[in-house]
């Protein structure tokens, strides 16, 4: 029997006594202990994680308060409330505009709340820049009522405008600004203020 033969059967003697031993005598069996470090920094990376995938609170909504103006049932303009959510709404005194093309609400209409505004008005846009403000509606506003309902209508674009700005704000339709509306040839002085109507 060579070296190599005999180094081989060494090995395998070693091997066979070691397993004999952990099987049969050593009632804990093999017990590895991991250092302590490790165990920690593997606690402290399961946190870090936790706290990666933990998701951002959402965004508390915030109400602010605008005000449209409508006729009551007398035929006087008067202001009422719309919520707007500045979450939500890109812009609250677009929102405010859209409130006022789109009142009265049914509850407001069972109150005898009306709108001078013609229903088929739409917002072509609303600009608002550092300066000043652009509001766009299409030519349907001009459209129907006659001359007090014109004056009205004007008017409530007007104060409710202003009661949403500090900002100066012209009227436009279809692109154009509004410097003189409907078939009546209604003169407007812009930027629009209480006394855009006065001749």
């Amino acid at each position: 029997m060579n070296f190599s033969q005999k180094l081989g059967l060494f090995i395998l003697i070693v091997i066979s006594v070691a397993y004999v031993y952990f099987s049969f005598f050593a009632t804990e069996g093999i017990n590895f202990k991991f250092p302590e470090k490790l165990y920690h920094n593997q606690k402290t990376s399961v946190t870090d994680i936790e706290q990666t995938q933990t998701e951002e609170p959402m965004p508390e909504h915030k109400m602010k308060t605008v005000k449209i103006f409508i006729s009551d049932s007398s035929g006087q303009l008067r202001s009422v409330n719309r919520e707007c959510d500045t979450v939500v709404e890109k812009s609250c005194f677009e929102f405010a505009v859209k409130e006022l093309i789109s009142a009265p609400t049914k509850w407001e209409k069972s109150k005898g709340f009306t709108s001078e505004i013609p229903s088929g008005t739409k917002i072509l846009s609303v600009r608002e820049g550092e300066g000043s403000i652009m509001i766009d509606l299409s030519s349907a506003f001009e459209g129907g009522g006659g001359t007090e309902s014109t004056y009205t209508r004007i008017r409530q674009i007007i104060k409710t405008a202003k009661a949403n700005t500090n900002l100066p704000v012209y009227l436009y339709i279809n692109g154009r600004q509004a410097d003189v509306i409907g078939g009546e040839g209604i003169m407007i002085k812009q930027p629009l203020n209480e006394r855009s109507l006065d001749g």
